[in-house]
């Protein structure tokens, strides 16, 4: 399913993973280390299901709820955090999912001057969990 969202997303449960440097298992440690109390998916059983390549976004399925996925932005603080992180980007059905991913890359290209594609499609370098800069990933096609 990751694959309908573009080459900036590394499907956890897939093969292409394999050639994935970041460690999954921190990916889903994170997340649960990060959401608090007060946040809406406190409680809330998520699979991680794919990453960002291109930021700390990550992708996941709720397992009371099967058809339902949310994005999540991660800090990679080590700590449970406050307020309204880590933020919730996206919360739906998959086709909501496709549906911002599809929004964002819209604003993204009519923002670019002249109409050219942002580099790294407006998205800040990829990182790892250590801020460590990742190679760039590959431009999903238009």
């Amino acid at each position: 399913m990751a694959a309908e969202l573009g080459d900036d997303w590394c499907d956890v449960t897939a093969d292409r993973a394999e050639d994935c440097d970041l460690d999954h298992l921190a990916l889903a440690a994170e997340l649960s280390t990060e959401v608090h109390p007060a946040h809406p998916f406190f409680g809330t059983a998520l699979e991680v299901i794919a990453h960002r390549l291109t930021n700390d976004d990550v992708l996941c399925r709720h397992r009371a709820t099967p058809s339902r996925y949310s994005i999540l932005h991660l800090t990679w603080s080590h700590r449970e955090e406050i307020g309204g992180c880590p933020t919730i980007d996206a919360d739906g059905e998959w086709r909501h999912i496709i549906a911002y991913e599809n929004a964002v890359d819209a604003a993204l290209s009519e923002s670019a001057p002249n109409g050219a594609a942002l580099s790294g499609e407006g998205r800040k370098p990829e990182q790892g969990p250590t801020g460590q800069p990742r190679e760039e990933a590959p431009r999903r096609p238009s």
